[in-house]
């Protein structure tokens, strides 16, 4: 383990850090007007209400014929089927003694007050049984009155909720803005295309943008900058502008890790490290009231940072609830070593158990740490917790499924 700017004991708490990062963390207030297609997936600034009632009209609710209920009483009846009108519409209006055929959808005719399926048709409709009023009959608001609220503000908008939101006749709706999140790669000899084999390829900053997007951020994704104090500044600089400012790279305590020092220049560094391995150097500043943060460079501790602050983070400021991991229970394939007072993140992979077995258990095994190829092997994290200095080997752990909160 790489040490860092700060000790073990030093070290912020991941669930102090967490809190600070609350505080210094609020949902905007910001709204926008959007159609109603391209509004999913965005919280209500203000409650949806049925501009119209749903049906608007009484209508049939199935395939029948349109009939006065009370014609019906007795035990078996003829009804005459009226003709169609001139236009070859269903006609006007049910008189007594008579029915009108209806599809499913169509306006209730004026007088009838159910819709029976025929036993017999010709020119007159046997009906064998009594039917009720209203059988086989939607009234005008039955699902939607007017004026009801359809959603209330805070709602997030899911895929079905377009078609609600039009039928009642709202195809805009007033909807709590993206935050805005600027992303900086920082550090020497990076590059965002790597079109030289000797370039060294930026992604760290484009998982982190993925993430950003995925909880609700709109994301400004800058090119890297170098370690050079002076240009950490201005980039900086440029994207207070931001609901949160996100730098990725140089927080260690090499010569060339500067980005944490330029910020302390510019306003208050309110965490400076965490007791979590391996994003133990991640830091949580504040500058001109707008909330940074930044992360390690090395992948897999940007990964754990952006998921553990990052996630939580952008869906608070989004106005959702924090990011839920979708865990899975396995056995420990070899013993780990953890070290008190840091909360330890290892990387997994599953293995499952031998079919023979009675009763099949999945097994997770740690992925060798590789500057990349570890994102890309593991099936997701267990953590060793800050109390235990060791894991043993077939002890059941819970596996934090990689990618998979939601």
């Amino acid at each position: 383990m790489t040490e860092s700017r700060r000790s073990a004991p030093d070290r912020t708490s991941p669930s102090t850090a967490r809190e600070r990062l609350r505080a210094v963390v609020a949902p905007i207030d910001r709204t926008e007007t959007l159609p109603v297609s391209t509004a999913v997936d965005r919280p209500l600034a203000e409650p949806v209400t049925a501009h119209r009632a749903v049906p608007s009209f009484d209508q049939a609710a199935r395939d029948g014929f349109a009939v006065r209920a009370a014609d019906t009483a007795d035990a078996r009846v003829e009804l005459a089927v009226a003709t169609a009108s001139a236009d070859g519409g269903a006609t006007a209006s049910v008189e007594p003694g008579t029915a009108v055929p209806v599809e499913a959808g169509d306006e209730l005719p004026d007088g009838a007050d159910a819709v029976v399926y025929p036993d017999a048709t010709g020119e007159s409709l046997a009906v064998v049984r009594p039917v009720d009023p209203e059988v086989g009959v939607r009234r005008a608001g039955a699902d939607v009155a007017a004026d009801e609220t359809v959603r209330p503000a805070g709602h997030r908008l899911r895929p079905s909720d377009p078609a609600l939101c039009t039928a009642v006749g709202r195809t805009r709706v007033e909807v709590v803005q993206r935050p805005a999140v600027g992303i900086v790669p920082t550090g020497g000899g990076i590059a965002d295309g790597g079109s030289r084999p000797e370039e060294t390829v930026e992604t760290n900053g484009t998982t982190v943008a993925e993430f950003a997007e995925r909880f609700g951020g709109k994301v400004t994704y800058r090119d890297p900058v170098t370690p050079d104090p002076h240009a950490l500044r201005a980039a900086v600089q440029r994207d207070l502008t931001k609901d949160l400012l996100v730098t990725v790279g140089g927080t260690g305590p090499g010569e060339s890790d500067r980005i944490v020092d330029v910020i302390a220049d510019l306003g208050e560094v309110e965490v400076d490290g965490v007791a979590v391995e391996p994003a133990e150097t991640t830091a949580l500043s504040v500058v001109n009231d707008r909330p940074i943060l930044s992360l390690p460079g090395d992948p897999v501790a940007a990964f754990v940072a952006t998921t553990q602050f990052v996630a939580p983070a952008v869906a608070r400021l989004a106005g959702r609830d924090p990011p839920v991991p979708v865990t899975a229970d396995a056995a420990l394939a070899t013993a780990l070593d953890g070290e008190a007072g840091v909360t330890s993140v290892v990387p997994v992979e599953f293995e499952e158990g031998d079919e023979s077995d009675t009763e099949t258990e999945r097994t997770a095994r740690p992925v060798a740490d590789e500057p990349l190829s570890t994102l890309a092997r593991a099936d997701g994290w267990m953590v060793v917790p800050p109390t235990r200095e060791r894991l043993a080997a077939g002890e059941t752990v819970s596996v934090e499924r990689w990618e998979a909160s939601v």
